[in-house]
């Protein structure tokens, strides 16, 4: 009896040292491909996918489209940079946004040239400045999403050192693969804000809206520079991000961006 209960012990424990090895492997296994996907996620070279929604508060369109590229927003997702500009054109038709600015509708004016068919209109949204669709139609962006994800790039950006410094923000920039027909854009985004709406098209209504482009400067490109940007009314670091972003200023494709919460 003492023989067998060994032999079973024996049996039993070159089982389970078995056992472990195969979990082992295919623990190992499953960390290969986790490390994998993440190495895709973050190729050297991997284009970023900026999304410029042209938009506003009395646009009874453009809550939908507003939801739709909060979903992008709310991905975190870093090679996924969703922007929220809000035009100023409709402001003369019962409600003034508050977040509206001459600037971006100019801005949405001058994509209007370079697009095929040179429409303007909300909600409008580009993605790395050479797609378009109507904003709130969920398949057509999530098409052009996929489009612009599948695409490589080898220009990269990098920031460091930003700072808070008389009511702007500066920060230390380099750049890798670019040229001196691009420019930087520097946006500082306010991550989400809540507006009841007291008249105009979208009355009664309370939107939220998310990465609002609060602040915005063009400048032109360096290998290593310094950029700067004005800080908006009401300004708190934690509802804010800072966003740089290359575009050449010839065919307006943006080559390569970065987000950061400040």
């Amino acid at each position: 009896m003492k023989r067998r209960f060994v032999l079973i012990h024996r049996i039993s424990f070159f089982g389970f040292i078995a056992l472990l090895v195969i979990i082992s492997i295919t623990l190992m296994g499953s960390k290969n491909i986790s490390c994998d996907t993440m190495q895709i996620n973050h190729l050297p070279g991997k284009t970023v996918v900026v999304m410029e929604l042209f938009t506003s508060q009395g646009c009874s369109s453009c809550p939908p489209a507003d939801a739709l590229l909060a979903e992008y927003a709310g991905m975190h997702n870093e090679n996924i940079i969703a922007l929220s500009f809000h035009v100023d054109y409709w402001n003369r038709l019962g409600w003034k946004d508050p977040f509206s600015s001459k600037y971006y509708s100019e801005r949405q004016e001058w994509y209007s040239r370079y697009l095929p068919n040179g429409s303007v209109y909300t909600p409008q949204l580009l993605v790395n400045g050479r797609r378009e669709a109507v904003g709130n139609n969920r398949n057509a962006v999530k098409t052009l999403v996929q489009e612009a994800n599948s695409e490589s790039n080898a220009e990269t950006i990098s920031i460091e050192n930003v700072s808070v410094e008389n009511e702007s923000i500066r920060f230390h920039y380099t750049t890798t693969n670019t040229g001196k027909e691009e420019v930087i854009n520097i946006a500082l985004v306010q991550k989400k804000a809540i507006t009841y709406i007291k008249s105009g098209e979208n009355e009664g209504v309370t939107i939220t809206n998310h990465n609002i482009v609060r602040t915005f400067e063009t400048q032109n490109i360096a290998k290593e520079g310094t950029g700067k940007i004005n800080l908006p009314a009401s300004f708190k670091a934690a509802e804010y991000a800072l966003v740089v972003y290359v575009q050449n200023k010839n065919n307006l494709s943006i080559t390569t961006a970065l987000m950061k919460d400040l």
